[in-house]
């Protein structure tokens, strides 16, 4: 199996040795990278611009218009440019010399068109759980450690996924109007009520942060982000709460923790006013349907 595979990499201020690094690792693995930035500052862009690699697409965004228009923005290129198959990246992505001969595996089963890798935490070594929504709403877990071979679930992080364009014809591109997270979470789900699951490949796996950093409190793991960027989860919870292909009691439960997770940031990291004020502003947009980037009124 030979499938043109084009890696999709969306950036916002990225550090840009680190980016480098990235490309270099990803051009050496894939047909062609397409790296799309969302409105960076002038110094970033006009680096961006000075990338003159073989393979490499870089389209800069006027503004910056979220997560899923960004990759959309580079599915878009990607198809374009007659890729069978795209594998999404975080600018700060860092992937092994094998990581897309060990992913791409899973995609010799023609039946399958989505894979994705396993996680690790890049500071404390712990593998990410991942997490199989059941139609009922209720969770399986399964721990990168545990895995003997492959496994299908029905959600997964967007970095490192690799999609067969097919995939997209079918189910369509990422929901815009959410701006950054579920994103990712929407559209896996959107895929498992058509009937099509995510393969994990425990042979392929990545480094990856969730938040600034974490707080530990009662059993549970909080990461932690910036007021802003709790927003945007807060609300989106709700949004979910109102899509068919989303189970119910995922979105309920995800709403109760954002609350959970929000009293406990309040309670322990600098700035709990802020973090007040975005949790009751996150609460009435997602309660009156905002969409979209953040808005003060």
């Amino acid at each position: 199996m030979s499938l043109h595979i084009t890696a999709v990499i969306v950036t916002y201020n990225p550090t840009m040795p680190r980016l480098q690094a990235l490309l270099t690792q990803l051009l050496a693995q894939v047909a062609g990278v397409v790296v799309v930035d969302n409105a960076s500052s002038a110094e970033v862009q006009s680096a961006l611009s000075e990338l003159h690699l073989e393979r490499l697409t870089v389209h800069c965004l006027d503004e910056n218009s979220g997560i899923a228009a960004g990759q959309n923005a580079g599915l878009r290129l990607a198809f374009q440019q007659g890729c069978d198959a795209v594998v999404f990246f975080d600018q700060d992505s860092t992937i092994g010399d094998e990581f897309i001969a060990n992913l791409s595996e899973g995609l010799v089963d023609p039946q399958v068109g989505v894979v994705a890798p396993v996680f690790y935490d890049e500071q404390r070594g712990f593998g990410y759980p991942l997490v199989d929504i059941l139609p009922s709403g209720r969770r399986r877990k399964y721990l990168p450690g545990t895995l003997n071979g492959p496994v299908d679930i029905s959600v997964a992080i967007s970095s490192g996924m690799l999609i067969r364009r097919s995939v997209f014809e079918r189910v369509g591109l990422l929901d815009e109007r959410l701006f950054i997270d579920y994103v990712d979470t929407e559209w896996c789900l959107r895929c498992a009520a058509q009937g099509i699951a995510i393969r994990i490949i425990p042979t392929a796996s990545m480094t990856h942060s969730i938040g600034d950093k974490s707080l530990s409190f009662a059993g549970f793991r909080v990461p932690v982000h910036s007021p802003l960027r709790r927003y945007f989860r807060i609300r989106n919870a709700f949004h979910l709460l109102r899509m068919n292909h989303v189970p119910k009691l995922m979105a309920v439960r995800e709403v109760v923790f954002g609350l959970i997770h929000q009293i406990i940031l309040i309670a322990f990291e600098s700035k709990p006013k802020d973090y007040l004020f975005y949790y009751f502003k996150a609460v009435r947009d997602g309660v009156a349907g905002v969409y979209g980037p953040f808005k003060m009124r």
